[in-house]
């Protein structure tokens, strides 16, 4: 499967795509166009962002932390946090274990 080929930007909604799923471990990516959000959410499990296009900026407790191409972070469980779409197309996996 190729990622970059398979997700749907949208100026609509943010795109979501399934690339990975055990029982064990859960990976998708989510695709957002310039301006576009994730607003204030929690994760219940330990995730892990990986960039792959673009730039996101990420705020978590008071602090914004700008992530581009092939950066990566562990997003703490239970730790509101939101995410916005800096460039054209940004692109990102999450990584989650079960």
């Amino acid at each position: 499967m190729n990622i970059l080929k398979n997700i749907k930007l949208s100026e609509e909604r943010p795109g979501v795509l399934q690339v990975y799923k055990t029982d064990k471990l859960n990976l998708f990516s989510i695709a957002l166009v310039k301006g576009q959000m994730l607003k204030k959410h929690h994760t219940t499990v330990p995730t892990l962002l990986t960039m792959l296009k673009g730039k996101i900026e990420f705020e978590i407790e008071g602090k914004v932390f700008e992530f581009s191409e092939f950066d990566i972070y562990e997003i703490p469980v239970s730790v509101e946090h939101e995410v916005r779409g800096v460039d054209a197309e940004n692109i990102f996996t999450l990584t989650q274990e079960r």
